[in-house]
């Protein structure tokens, strides 16, 4: 089970209840999908524009006011295939590292037509079946 929130129509927040950054659905580089991230969340300036400082982003979050911080994706970023992979990647194990944890809750947003192409993204690839060969 992903540890996303699919919906219907995109959900909204009241912002002193949670830090609500909502992906721009226009993206379409992995570069401006990092940059945006990086001024949405507020990121430290040591931290550089790559999958591994937006893992560490999301697994820090010490500067973010609010205990609940919500990504909303109105649709997946039209990024490259592997990128896109990675993003989701990174988002789910973020996600499921901060479950149970009190100083934040992580909630990622995507629409439920989404959910599907997500799912195989993140589905490992299933060996060949050994009877077969």
């Amino acid at each position: 089970m992903l540890p996303f929130r699919f919906v219907e129509r995109m959900p909204s927040y009241d912002a002193a209840e949670a830090f609500c950054v909502r992906v721009d659905p226009k993206i379409e580089t992995t570069k401006d999908l990092m940059k945006s991230l990086y001024f949405l969340l507020w990121f430290p300036k040591y931290l550089r524009c790559n999958w591994d400082m937006l893992a560490a982003g999301l697994r820090d979050l010490a500067w973010v006011p609010c205990p609940k911080i919500v990504l909303v994706h109105q649709r997946l970023p039209n990024i490259r295939r592997e990128d896109l992979q990675t993003y989701l990647q990174v988002l789910r194990d973020c996600a499921l590292g901060w479950q149970g944890d009190h100083r934040h809750d992580l909630e990622v947003v995507f629409r439920i037509n989404d959910c599907a192409p997500i799912e195989a993204l993140l589905t490992p690839p299933q060996a060949p079946d050994a009877q077969g060969a």
